[in-house]
């Protein structure tokens, strides 16, 4: 079988991709994607449900490799293994980051890679509902010029929303910790107290998966092919001028066997941070002494491949409810480096700036030769102007309710602590060896013990204390309410978990900082294989990774029509 353009995985960017270049119907495009079509899973449009259960036959659930910094851990990484990717199992959250975050890709050497630039992409993928009445009067407030409201991915808040008095005592709580209320968290600065939109369909009260908005109204393209299988590895012909050519891709179907298409055009790998990264190794694509483990001959040198694998953690505080929340509680604050360090920030920035190198030295020893010292810290010494010198958020609390118990989700969201994906023993595309290396990096801890104490202190503030009584998880034998610093940094070490907002694996950057793809999304060495899913956005968010990666496979395919000179669309969709 030959197709124009194989997308490897039919999750969230890829398959706005095949969306959006089979809209054409002189081109032909081929998914493969070795998870089910699950439309008619209660369990996955169940609303109620979302980031709270994870079921066995819908998530890859990879392990990682042993922690030694988290007390020998090995930690549970959650990935969606359907169709639709991750947007299947995740907490439906769309929070877009602040502006400063998505400049930094620009900064880091992606020219036309900005918030500017990237804005219309989030205003085309996005069907917005605007609130109701009732809505409005229970807190969801929103800017329209921030929300598109004809796209292809359905966007809102849930009609069940608690309608009490929680959403006031929570603003006032909040505006007296010195979070103001931000009426949209999703204009480029989220710093403050507000109400988040969903991806949901609010008035069918269902999750809004990127199979239900970009493959669903269009499965019956005939120019579009969806094959439920795991792809192995890129096959290649003869290089033009030192560049690998791509001819297609070797995949094992869903009896195991193995199978090949062909590709006229493009090979788009989409399969993910944890997987993308593998498929290239797999095709000889990567740093030689990592693809020797596993006795693969190295077609291309690229070292920076699985290198710089980013990720937030979260921790969860929760208490018994004084009086049962009914409904959703869909509010979060974002915090500035200002909020969390306070009458400290200018020390604790001029300490940080003090040990970027140390840092980078360190991180560096880690990433298996992958990416230089002086890489390292350049792209740190963006980070770091993010947080302190354009003051962007860098914690976020999301606040929640589960019937007798209520509680908060903090996380701080512009780590140091880099890791790596990899490989495993077994050598095979959907078993990564991740190792995350969360909290190795001392300016990490420092600040969840911060972050962890202003979480606390939210719910020990009134008017939001009179909901809640005692602590359940963690107790206050644990963790008492005043704490030292050795009994938080015992707490966040066993208790420490990913948020599943991992990036970075195939980073969008020069070469020499450790890039895989170039700012056309191109594998550096090829000419015909691109990588369009989270694993090439080379910093983290203040936010929430799916209409980040929305916006960006949209821009993408903007970019691959226009360099394969593809028309407008001709089927609707």
């Amino acid at each position: 079988m030959t197709f124009d353009f194989i997308v490897a995985g039919g999750g969230t960017a890829g398959l706005v991709i095949a969306n959006r270049l089979s809209e054409n119907p002189s081109i032909t495009v081929a998914v493969v994607e070795p998870g089910s079509d699950v439309r008619d899973d209660p369990g996955v449009l169940n609303v109620d449900l979302a980031g709270i259960t994870y079921s066995p036959t819908l998530d890859w659930n990879f392990k990682s490799t042993v922690q030694s910094q988290l007390g020998n851990r090995v930690i549970d990484h959650h990935a969606g293994k359907a169709l639709g990717g991750t947007t299947v199992i995740n907490g439906m959250y769309y929070i877009r980051g602040d502006r400063d975050n998505y400049d930094a890709w620009e900064h880091l050497g992606n020219p036309g890679w900005n918030w500017n630039t990237i804005f219309p992409y989030f205003i085309r993928s996005e069907k917005f509902a605007v609130p109701t009445s009732a809505q409005l009067g229970a807190g969801m407030s929103y800017v329209p010029r921030y929300h598109g409201e004809e796209g292809l991915l359905k966007t809102g808040h849930p009609y069940q929303v608690e309608n009490g008095s929680f959403y006031e005592s929570a603003k006032e709580t909040c505006d007296t910790m010195g979070f103001a209320l931000n009426r949209d968290m999703n204009g480029g600065e989220t710093r403050g107290f507000g109400a988040y939109p969903q991806t949901l369909d609010r008035d069918a009260n269902v999750r809004e998966s990127a199979a239900r908005a970009y493959y669903e109204p269009i499965d019956d393209r005939p120019n579009l092919r969806l094959t439920q299988g795991t792809v192995k590895r890129i096959t290649f012909g003869n290089s033009v001028s030192g560049q690998l050519v791509a001819t297609g891709v070797e995949y094992t179907d869903d009896k195991d066997n193995l199978a090949s298409i062909t590709a006229r055009k493009e090979v788009i790998l989409s399969a993910g941070t944890y997987v993308s990264p593998l498929i290239l190794e797999a095709s000889g694509i990567g740093n030689p002494s990592v693809l020797a483990r596993n006795d693969i001959q190295t077609k291309l040198d690229l070292p920076g491949v699985g290198e710089g694998f980013q990720d937030q953690n979260l921790w969860v505080l929760v208490f018994q409810a004084s009086t049962n929340l009914t409904g959703h509680v869909p509010f979060a604050a974002f915090a500035t480096a200002k909020d969390i360090f306070g009458a400290d920030t200018d020390a604790v920035a001029a300490a940080t700036k003090g040990k970027l190198r140390s840092w980078s030295e360190a991180i560096a020893e880690r990433l298996n030769g992958g990416v230089s010292p002086s890489a390292l810290e350049k792209r740190f010494r963006v980070q770091y102007d993010v947080i302190f010198d354009k003051e962007a958020s860098m914690a976020e609390f999301e606040f929640f309710s589960l019937g007798d118990m209520a509680g908060i989700v903090f996380t701080p969201t512009l780590p140091f602590s880099w890791g790596s994906v990899h490989l495993g023993a077994t050598g095979k595309t959907d078993s990564p060896a991740i190792d995350p290396n969360f909290l190795s990096i001392d300016f990490d801890m420092q600040t969840a013990i911060k972050v962890g104490r202003i979480a606390r202190k939210m719910w020990s503030t009134k008017p939001l204390s009179e909901f809640v009584g005692d602590p359940v998880v963690p107790t206050d034998a644990v963790l008492p309410e005043n704490a030292t610093d050795a009994e938080w940094t015992e707490f966040l070490t066993s208790s420490c978990g990913p948020a599943f907002h991992c990036i970075g694996t195939c980073a969008m950057l020069p070469r020499e900082l450790g890039g895989v793809v170039d700012p056309t999304l191109k594998v550096y060495g090829t000419t015909n294989v691109r990588v369009v899913d989270a694993s090439v956005i080379p910093h983290l968010m203040s936010g929430h990774p799916s209409a980040a990666v929305y916006a960006l496979a949209e821009k993408a395919a903007d970019m691959i029509k226009k360099s394969h000179s593809v028309g407008r669309q001709d089927f609707s969709g």
